[in-house]
């Protein structure tokens, strides 16, 4: 799993980035990815853990979990 901060999260259209604390970049998340219960939703500077895959566009985050 990698570690990084919720950059941007826009709830009326859900997607935003989260950046990566290993390498500092920037990757794309979409709130499906989000495996929290209930109401499927981050917050700028929330921290997270997840893994990251081969998507359309690129890497996206994917299995994301508020990190403990």
């Amino acid at each position: 799993m990698r570690f990084g901060t919720v950059k941007q999260f826009e709830p009326r259209s859900p997607y935003g980035f989260i950046d990566d604390d290993m390498n500092h970049k920037s990757y794309f998340v979409f709130y499906t990815a989000i495996k929290e219960e209930g109401y499927k939703r981050l917050e700028v500077g929330q921290r997270v853990k997840y893994e990251l895959a081969q998507g359309k566009n690129g890497l996206q985050c994917v299995n994301v979990y508020l990190a403990d």
